[in-house]
């Protein structure tokens, strides 16, 4: 698959965030897509163009036709900037880096915007950090390869007749230790698969279920929760200052919809 990459300024939000000598710079990452190229093409071309609305709707075309990498969200996250949704954008930079952990632009564009919300998140442990740098994809395969590995070591260590069975012990520990932290990893990453991101501008966490019901936290765009269950047109969610509350449907979406 081909790809190259054009370079075009970060709005001037940013600039004077990061200070007036820093220039921060945002890719437009360009590719084929079998089937899709025209779209993708065209999508592009909008966005050149300064045709944000038009080219939001062409990289959403992609996404609903399945189309949904990497490259086309980062795109979509840039777009979505440009229009003034500053928590979409955080929505769709969150979903580059679902699929791509180490997309370096991503990365870099969240955690200015982040900035210049205020965006809350929890505080993450070590570990988790550490599973994150890999899609549970990953984690998944290694926990398959490595179990598959730990069997047949201590399958041979029980069949084999010779004296020296060094190496076959050292394969089956080896394996398991692997094998136990890539399921661990697997655990925390499928715990991601409940995340959601407050795409409003400002909203505040509830006690109860209902508007007149007391803040349990504020939170700004572009804020990270986990979705724990739902009622009618409220979500219960684990709040990044470690309470739980009830925000409003309208106000958050989740990093990987229901249908993935």
């Amino acid at each position: 698959m081909e790809r190259a990459e054009r370079h075009f300024h970060i709005v001037e939000k940013l600039k004077r965030l990061c200070g007036s000598g820093f220039a921060a710079v945002a890719v437009l990452c360009v590719f084929s897509v079998d089937g899709h190229a025209s779209d993708f093409d065209e999508a592009n071309q909008l966005y050149d163009q300064g045709k944000f609305s038009s080219a939001k709707q062409q990289y959403e075309k992609l996404v609903e036709a399945g189309e949904g990498s990497a490259n086309i969200f980062y795109n979509l996250g840039n777009t979505d900037y440009r229009l003034g949704s500053v928590g979409r954008a955080i929505l769709n930079y969150e979903r580059t880096l679902v699929l791509n952990p180490r997309h370096p632009e991503a990365q870099t564009n969240l955690w200015l915007l982040r900035q210049q919300t205020g965006a809350r998140l929890r505080t993450l442990l070590w570990f988790e950090r550490a599973v994150a740098t890999q899609t549970i994809g990953v984690w998944t395969m290694c926990a398959a390869v490595a179990g598959w590995a730990m069997l047949f070591g201590f399958a041979f260590i029980w069949m084999s007749r010779g004296d020296d069975k060094s190496g076959l012990w050292l394969l089956a520990v080896t394996s398991t230790f692997v094998f136990a932290a890539s399921l661990s990893a697997s655990w925390v990453a499928a715990k991601d698969q409940t995340l959601a991101i407050v795409t409003a501008r400002q909203t505040d966490a509830r006690l109860a279920p209902a508007e007149s019901a007391g803040v349990a936290e504020a939170l700004p765009a572009g804020s990270r929760v986990r979705v724990l269950s739902e009622r009618g047109e409220w979500v219960y969610c684990e709040l990044p200052g470690a309470g739980r509350g009830w925000i409003s449907q309208k106000a958050l979406e989740r990093v990987r919809p229901e249908r993935s």
